[in-house]
């Protein structure tokens, strides 16, 4: 008698082996979506920041740095006001759920006048249940006429 041997086998090792590079390959294309799904968040995220600080900074601006006048354009809240424009200025976007916050600095005086002032602004989400505020998604650094400018 002749016993031929099976080659089923091999061919099972060989399908085998195919399932675990195609379940490997998947997986490292199951990463790569997951990774680019973040970036766009996040990069969203960091647009719509961009935009809100932009809007707070262009009330300010046009108010000419008075915090209490663009505080109340914009609904947002004043705290430690000299009534000169100086102190800090925050606006709650709960749809977007991100809190801008102004920041003026001293102002730049010449001769006794004051010339332009700067601030700093910020963009952080809104902390929910009571969690710690994350650092900034955005922000930037302003400055200001602090009065028109007369044409000649």
């Amino acid at each position: 008698m002749n016993y031929q041997r099976s080659k089923a086998p091999l061919s099972l090792m060989e399908q085998l082996i195919m399932v675990f590079v195609f379940a490997f390959a998947a997986a490292i294309c199951l990463q790569a979506f997951v990774y680019s799904d973040r970036l766009s968040k996040d990069g969203t995220a960091k647009e719509t920041a961009s935009v809100r600080a932009t809007e707070v900074i262009e009330i300010v601006k046009a108010y000419h740095g008075d915090l209490d006048k663009a505080a109340g354009k914009l609904g947002a809240s004043v705290s430690d006001s000299d009534g000169q424009g100086g102190g800090s200025l925050e606006k709650e976007f709960t749809d977007d759920g991100l809190k801008v916050t102004l920041k003026t600095d001293d102002p730049t005086q010449t001769a006794g006048k004051e010339l332009h002032r700067t601030a700093k602004v910020s963009v952080v989400e809104i902390p929910q249940d009571g969690a710690e505020a994350k650092e900034p998604i955005y922000s930037v650094d302003v400055a200001w006429q602090t009065e028109p400018q007369l044409l000649k």
